[in-house]
């Protein structure tokens, strides 16, 4: 299951940013570094306004900004909407978290990688019915395979419709999203490799071609394989 506590905790303490997790019906999960003043200042029907328009339109990150250089960054990442804010881009405002503009972009970056972390190395939760943290198991042993869910319900000898049911009620995601998920993490390692193209890093995940594992890679990071090496090759250099 997605640790919304351990995700929020996590992330505020390392960018001392206020975050709010908040669920497609828009009621609140989880929030932490808040207090009195940004309750109140809080937009909540702003917010649920701008996602509706936003997120509707497949974006996975957005920034929602109100007056007086404060900003709320939104991002839809496993059936949840972190909201993190709010960031005030005014350096004389003291009541509210100073960050500039050329920081929001490495924000979503650690917010995500928390994320991803939570979700690759929680196999051993015991929250996890299970067949859950089996087929978890298998993953981590067989990503870089051709896996079927058909065979690996098979292996686990459980229905499919109900193994695909329980997968998503404890992990909040489908099978092959959270393949997809453990597949591109495993490959951002693989970029860091100028030697291998594209489609190397893609089949060595898994991934059967390199125009899909761009086009997943995209969804989950932002950014597509090839930026991201690039970035990799900056911070290197």
């Amino acid at each position: 299951m997605l640790n919304i506590n351990y995700i929020s905790k996590t992330f505020f303490n390392c960018c001392n940013i206020p975050i709010k997790a908040i669920s497609k019906d828009y009621k609140e999960i989880e929030k932490q570094g808040y207090n009195n003043y940004l309750d109140c200042i809080y937009p909540s029907d702003k917010i649920q306004s701008f996602i509706e328009s936003e997120m509707n339109n497949n974006k996975d990150i957005s920034t929602l900004s109100i007056e007086n250089d404060t900003h709320y960054i939104i991002t839809d990442a496993c059936n949840v909407f972190f909201i993190l804010g709010p960031i005030s881009t005014n350096e004389f405002n003291k009541q509210i978290c100073y960050k500039t503009f050329e920081c929001f972009e490495y924000i979503e970056y650690i917010l995500f990688k928390i994320i991803e972390n939570n979700l690759i190395y929680d196999v051993n939760s015991r929250s996890y019915n299970i067949y859950v943290r089996k087929a978890i198991y298998y993953i981590h042993q067989n990503y870089n395979k051709d896996i079927s869910i058909d065979d690996l319900c098979d292996k686990l000898n459980i229905n499919k419709s109900y193994f695909c049911n329980l997968f998503k009620k404890s992990t909040n995601q489908t099978f092959s999203n959270f393949l997809n998920y453990f597949r591109v993490e495993k490959s951002k390692k693989l970029l860091s490799d100028p030697s291998l193209s594209l489609l190397d890093v893609a089949l060595e995940v898994g991934f059967t071609n390199q125009n899909y594992y761009t086009i997943v890679f995209k969804k989950i990071t932002n950014q597509t394989p090839s930026a991201y090496r690039k970035e990799l090759i900056t911070i290197k250099n």
